[in-house]
């Protein structure tokens, strides 16, 4: 029978083994907290700027941003409410949630991440109707405010759906527990003096009709959006190209700039890619540890908290507007405008654009 010295000895040799596992554990707390925070107030400026600042033949296209800016504003404060670790563990998905929501309760943690991933796939949907968008107004009729918003529910109820059948997949706190005692016994997680009350949620098996479904849906079907946007990219660019085009190369150079935007906007996901990258490599033992347990998440965080940064970069009404809020908070000083030379330009444009077919545009320099 060990003596207490031994006892004592053993802990802290246990504590001193495990410091990397908390070190890693703030460091994930304090990353969730500074890249939701930015994105909260990222995609709360934007949705400001998209209600205020919106020229009037941009309120179809701004449908979609808002949409962006909405879903992203929420998954930035699910995430931050959740915070969630990955415990992986053969073919339960387990989490450890680190979150505000841990002091209400598994259920509304396990709400939180299932949020999460429904709204990021939600937002490839979304880019995908981005980029017909932007190919449909050179071809046919531009479609209004009111058909753009049918089209995003529609899409959205897609995903709606597949979130109910993931969320009511939910597997008991007190099993999942158990299958992380069992599967990691080096953490010592049932240990409530070192941990103390862990709060897990997630999903026993992932061979269960509704998770193989969610989780086809929020990782496969990028394949073929993705093939889907490089079309309609290509075809985009071709027509503003070919000499049958007849706007003028004011029109046709904020087009092109509008493709870069959404090409960029369409990089974001890598993120995505990258975490799926690290979680399915963990999943199946390639790698292991805190790093990849705490940072899959986090590189998920950050599709969210950059996307606004798009719409400010390149679409003017909304990057004036973005300006002129900083400028009144006094961070920064709009300089004053040449309102002769603006007046000039605005009506040789104008001028220029009067023999133009009207198409609707989102992007100015």
């Amino acid at each position: 029978m060990a003596t207490p010295t031994e006892i004592a000895y053993n802990r802290a040799a246990l504590f001193e083994s495990l410091q990397f596992t908390f070190f890693m554990d703030e460091v994930g707390k304090h990353l969730s907290e500074a890249i939701c925070g930015f994105g909260i107030i990222l995609n709360m400026l934007l949705i400001y700027v998209i209600s205020h600042r919106t020229p009037t033949h941009m309120k179809a296209y701004a449908v979609l941003l808002f949409n962006f800016a909405i879903f992203d504003f929420l998954t930035c404060i699910a995430s931050l409410f959740a915070c969630q670790k990955t415990i992986f563990s053969g073919f339960s998905l387990t989490y450890v949630f680190h979150g505000p929501c841990k002091y209400v309760a598994p259920w509304l943690c396990y709400f939180c991440h299932c949020f999460v991933c429904h709204a990021m796939a939600h937002s490839q949907w979304i880019l995908l109707i981005s980029f017909i968008y932007r190919y449909r107004i050179l071809v046919d009729q531009v479609p209004g405010v009111k058909a753009m918003s049918l089209i995003a529910a529609g899409f959205y109820s897609m995903s709606f759906i597949v979130f109910l059948f993931y969320y009511f997949d939910m597997g008991d706190s007190e099993d999942l527990k158990q299958i992380m005692y069992n599967l990691h016994p080096q953490y010592h997680y049932e240990d409530t003096t070192i941990w103390g009350n862990l709060t897990v949620s997630g999903n026993t098996t992932i061979f269960t009709v509704p998770s193989l479904v969610a989780i086809i849906y929020m990782t496969m079907t990028c394949v073929p959006i993705y093939f889907f946007i490089h079309f309609c990219r290509n075809r985009t660019l071709a027509i503003l190209a070919s000499t049958a085009c007849s706007m003028s190369e004011v029109t046709k150079a904020s087009h092109k700039k509008l493709i870069v935007a959404l090409s960029i906007q369409a990089t974001i996901p890598l993120f995505w890619l990258v975490a799926s990258g690290i979680f399915t490599l963990a999943e199946f033992g390639v790698i292991s540890g805190p790093i990849p347990e705490n940072i899959t998440f986090r590189l998920m965080d950050c599709i969210p908290a950059s996307s606004p940064l798009v719409a400010f970069i390149f679409i003017a009404p909304y990057r004036d507007g973005l300006l002129r809020i900083i400028s009144k908070a006094g961070i920064y000083k709009k300089p004053a405008d040449n309102r002769v030379s603006s007046t000039v330009e605005k009506f040789s444009q104008h001028k220029q654009q009067l023999n133009q077919p009207f198409v609707p545009l989102a992007v100015t320099t």
